[in-house]
């Protein structure tokens, strides 16, 4: 469930693109389970949509190893089931650009 370091770094030296695809590990089904809508959980459609969830995950006081956890879980709650600690490691490596 790893990226390829060359997706990464692709994805991380472009700016922010909303088709949710670009982002490493998001394939068509991938992108098709993401955008269910959920009991209580609309569904992500963008890439703007998934770093605000990943933010939305920061609890206070949370590490980021905890904050990646909180993630990974989420995408496996969503049915994510292929490179989910690739996708959480592509998220976070993105934020961490746009706010150190």
């Amino acid at each position: 469930s790893k990226v390829s370091d060359d997706a990464l770094a692709e994805f991380l030296s472009k700016p922010v693109e909303e088709d949710i695809t670009t982002v490493p590990g998001i394939g068509p089904k991938a992108a098709e389970i993401l955008a269910k809508n959920c009991e209580n959980d609309p569904g992500i459609e963008t890439t703007f949509q998934l770093i605000g969830k990943f933010l939305s995950l920061k609890g206070k006081g949370m590490g980021s190893k905890e904050h990646c956890d909180a993630m990974w879980f989420y995408l496996q709650a969503k049915g994510v089931n292929s490179f989910r600690a690739g996708i959480v490691h592509s998220i976070a490596e993105r934020t961490n650009i746009m706010m150190p």
